[in-house]
């Protein structure tokens, strides 16, 4: 029931913390609307679901100077107003211009989100814009969390709560604070104490071992941090990719602070990594206290340093390898263009993938120490058991040093 309390008062902080940013969205739209938004356009345009009924073979079409790939499908409209009815449309393979790169084909029965465009003489429009994937990823995530229960059991359960509450964090505070304009690196701070406090005190409840967890992770995503702000300032990263940079020309109304979401990404994406050090260093921790009675905060200290050297080798590869497995298709590319290594290191979309992947594990390098010396200080009073008691009025059997 505490646990449940916990998860409660965790969604009202939120409403409450989200509460002032759609404020904030509605107020402020009305300012970013230009003449040319106000006017009243004689186009209509709208987004719906529709599926496929019957898809052609795919062939070459002549546009310009250009030659695409494409499949002549036929589909049924699923909602809107033009529910149940039926177009004949083209879906473009070609994914670039030398038609290199294919998608997939379409398939009877496959569902698909579709654009339909209306001009003021009542010409209706239809394009196929992407496969409708809302589904298989729905389906996904019910085997995920099935998974979970599956293996986890009550434990299970307690992590798909924590889950849920990371999930809730990122978007209605992290994401949405950042897009209300809300200072990137304060919002992330907050995202970040709030993941971390909830989601401890949810699996474990309270106790020194969650504490020192829960600290010792703040520690080491600050200490990340700080570093990729530090590094990112001295290689002069912008924080825009090449992907952002295109998307950012098309946005009239909202501006982003680029270098902040760099110190944001990371300390996200170093958070899952850290707080799992930080737990495993206070769990083991916690089980020498519970064994060993009359150990000295000096060789709890030792000890957890000596359990976080073989957690760190693990952890700094997951990370790594993580950041890698994003990048490879890139970095392919980039060879394939006969890029040398020191080329590609210097392109500001690799440079900041390597900045992050070291600033994130030097993140869970610093959570150890941090970690034990927070759980050691905690417990640095000792208590001695006895097998025979020294008072057997009182009957003690443990005496405070």
């Amino acid at each position: 029931m505490k646990k449940i309390a916990i998860f409660g008062i965790f969604i009202l902080l939120m409403i409450t913390f989200i509460n002032p940013i759609f404020a904030t969205e509605q107020t402020s739209a009305p300012e970013t609307e230009t003449a040319e938004n106000a006017e009243e356009s004689s186009t209509t345009s709208i987004q719906v679901t529709a599926r496929i009924l019957e898809a052609g073979e795919p062939k070459q079409v002549q546009t310009g100077s250009v030659m695409d790939t494409v499949q002549e499908v036929k589909i049924e409209i699923l909602e809107g107003v033009y529910e149940d009815e039926e177009f004949t449309t083209n879906y473009n393979l070609s994914y670039d211009i030398d038609g290199k790169i294919l998608g997939y084909e379409l398939e009877v029965g496959d569902k698909v989100i579709v654009q339909i465009v209306e001009d003021e003489n009542g010409n209706v429009a239809v394009t196929v814009q992407e496969l409708s994937r809302n589904g298989y990823i729905i389906l996904m995530m019910i085997l995920f969390l099935g998974s979970i229960v599956l293996v986890g059991g009550k434990q299970g359960i307690k992590a798909i709560m924590g889950l849920i509450v990371t999930i809730l964090a990122v978007y209605f505070i992290l994401i949405k604070g950042i897009y209300a304009g809300h200072n990137a690196i304060l919002t992330t701070l907050l995202t970040t104490m709030m993941i971390i406090g909830f989601t401890f005190v949810i699996i474990g409840g309270f106790s020194k071992k969650i504490l020192a967890a829960a600290l010792g992770t703040l520690g080491g995503i600050i200490s990340s941090g700080i570093v990729a702000v530090i590094f990112a300032h001295l290689a002069k990263l912008s924080g825009a990719g090449e992907e952002a940079i295109q998307l950012s020309m098309n946005i009239t109304t909202v501006n982003f602070n680029f270098r902040a979401l760099i110190f944001a990404g990371i300390v996200i994406a170093a958070l899952g990594a850290c707080m799992d050090v930080g737990m495993s260093i206070a769990s083991s921790l916690d089980e020498i206290k519970n064994k060993t009675k009359d150990i000295s905060w000096k060789e709890l200290f030792k000890s957890g340093m000596n359990i976080g050297k073989d957690v760190i080798g693990t952890m700094t590869n997951t990370l790594i390898l993580a950041y890698v497995g994003g990048a490879l298709t890139l970095i392919l590319l980039f060879l394939a263009c006969d890029m040398g290594m020191n080329e590609i290191l210097n392109k500001e979309t690799i440079a900041q993938e390597v900045i992050s992947a070291i600033a994130g594990s030097m993140g869970v390098v610093f959570t150890v120490p941090i970690t034990a010396l927070i759980y050691s200080v905690l417990n640095r009073r000792k208590t001695a058991y006895k097998t025979i008691s020294d008072n057997k009025l009182d009957g003690n059997r443990s005496l405070k040093l």
